[in-house]
């Protein structure tokens, strides 16, 4: 049976800047604290707060003093004080930030992605990558985790007017796909992969996609010596002509020919496009 993380995803668009003492860490992670855990990272920064068993507005959460010699304490700022105080050592105040880079790293494989060292963009958006999905093969994909759906939306739209083409968005959840970005999204061909429907824990504790990946490299590739007498053989069977498989292939006649005689690498998109096209027929409107 698979373990659902539904609270983990929804966790790292709790903690706002992916930064915060491990206290908040486990608190909004829960019962999976440890899969986060290895990708934290120390700051030169000391938190503020401290969790609060009962927040009350304007009080709490109970706030962190330093009591000298590398010993701090949380008080609660309530006037009937009714949370006790907390006595913490120096690792309990020091805030962790979660290093995008390994954590999307360990991610790539399961999600289908060629990674790469993230590319920081505005806010908390990253660059991780190329898609090695079919349908998206070779699109960057970026990671953006916001805490706000203002904020998550002004990034989307930043990405939106500076990469010219369609991309891939991972996000930890969809809490922040509106309508609005909907429209934007599937007009400009837009993937979108939210962590929390994607991803779960299996029996052995391994993090696995809940989809078939699609992947490009699972799809078989023709041999060259082939391809001239399979392109014949489907023209026959689906009485068309070449031109109707790069229509449906969207390529041009130049890459299909340059496909056909192996000028091109096998996991360019047009090659992928057209393997798919022989496998999977026309579609009825061409099919004569």
């Amino acid at each position: 049976m698979m373990n659902d993380l539904s609270r983990f995803w929804r966790s790292l668009e709790r903690v706002h800047g992916l930064h915060a003492i491990p206290a908040f860490w486990a608190l909004y992670c829960g019962p999976h604290f440890d899969l986060i855990r290895p990708y934290l990272r120390a700051t030169d920064l000391i938190g503020g707060n401290y969790p609060c068993p009962y927040p009350s507005p304007g009080h709490c959460p109970r706030r962190i003093i330093d009591l000298g010699d590398g010993q701090f304490e949380a008080i609660c700022c309530d006037p009937y004080k009714v949370c006790p105080d907390v006595p913490l050592t120096g690792k309990d105040v020091v805030v962790q930030a979660l290093d995008v880079g390994s954590f999307t790293r360990m991610l790539a494989d399961v999600l289908g992605i060629r990674w790469q060292p993230p590319e920081r963009r505005a806010g908390c958006v990253w660059g991780i990558g190329l898609s090695k999905r079919r349908k998206s093969l070779n699109q960057p994909v970026f990671f953006v985790v916001e805490s706000r759906q203002s904020d998550f939306r002004g990034a989307v739209l930043e990405l939106l007017a500076s990469v010219p083409g369609p991309f891939v968005l991972v996000a930890p959840t969809d809490h922040h796909r509106d309508v609005s970005l909907q429209e934007h999204f599937e007009r400009r061909g837009i993937g979108f992969l939210s962590l929390e429907e994607q991803v779960r824990l299996d029996e052995e504790e391994r993090l696995v996609s809940l989809e078939p990946m699609d992947r490009a490299e699972d799809l078989r590739v023709t041999p060259v010596a082939d391809r001239s007498r399979v392109v014949k053989d489907f023209t026959v069977t689906h009485r068309c002509k070449v031109a109707d498989i790069q229509k449906t292939a969207g390529v041009d006649e130049s890459d299909f020919y340059k496909w056909r005689s192996g000028k091109l690498p096998d996991d360019y998109a047009a090659c992928i496009r057209i393997e798919e096209v022989l496998r999977q027929g026309l579609p009825q409107r061409l099919a004569r």
